[in-house]
């Protein structure tokens, strides 16, 4: 008896050291928001156009970039790569290139950590007449595609 209750306990203490399973796009609600360090905010609607970047924002990289999910999840992409190799990203310095990527969880989520992710880009923007109008609707706003709206400045 005394031997069955260690195996059992045993068991039970591996089943539940068990890591959590690295997240894959499948895991993202869309749209997801994607910043590129101080360069560029990016609005992707849905998963294959998540595939696809603007060849200046990896150029400008310095870090990984973080990624947003519509439900405020954070994540980073890590060991983010164009499929192509250099001689043809040198040949062709604009436009997108299919990319690749291994995505990891941010040590954070939440909506509040969003907004931090998403003020810098906001507040680069000195040009702006509006940003205190700007400052105040990103700390309103729930949405992210409306988050996304704000920093991008952009009247559609």
């Amino acid at each position: 008896m005394r031997r069955t209750m260690r195996w059992t306990l045993l068991i039970a203490l591996v089943a539940g050291c068990r890591a959590k399973p690295e997240p894959t796009v499948a895991d993202l609600h869309f749209p997801v928001v994607v910043i590129y360090g101080t360069t560029s905010v990016v609005l992707y609607p849905n998963a294959h156009t998540l595939g696809f970047a603007s060849i200046a924002s990896l150029n400008a990289l310095t870090g990984p970039p973080a990624l947003i999910d519509s439900d405020f999840n954070i994540y980073i992409l890590e060991e983010l790569a164009s499929t192509h190799g250099t001689l043809w990203l040198m040949t062709h310095p604009t436009g997108n290139t299919p990319v690749t990527f291994q995505l990891a969880r941010a040590p954070e989520s939440g909506i509040a950590v969003a907004r931090q992710l998403l003020r810098p880009r906001l507040e680069d923007q000195t040009w702006r007449d509006d940003l205190d109008q700007g400052r105040e609707a990103l700390a309103r706003e729930e949405t992210l595609a409306g988050m996304f709206a704000i920093v991008d400045g952009k009247d559609d």
